[in-house]
């Protein structure tokens, strides 16, 4: 790559799972203190690709 590129990655879920949590029966990452959901790098780097795949093609 020989340029960076940063941008803003937003979505909502309402009843939903966005980043199930493997080790505790795939239920929703949630943040102890705020009680909102959590979303891990990994899990976008995954969404992020799988959305350029669907638009620009497999490579």
């Amino acid at each position: 790559m020989q340029n960076r590129y940063d941008f803003i990655y937003l979505f909502d879920v309402k009843d939903g799972n966005p980043n199930g949590d493997p080790d505790a029966g795939n239920l929703p990452r949630i943040d102890a203190e705020t009680g909102q959901g959590l979303v891990t790098d990994v899990c976008i780097k995954r969404k992020v690709r799988n959305y350029v795949g669907l638009v620009h093609g497999e490579q």
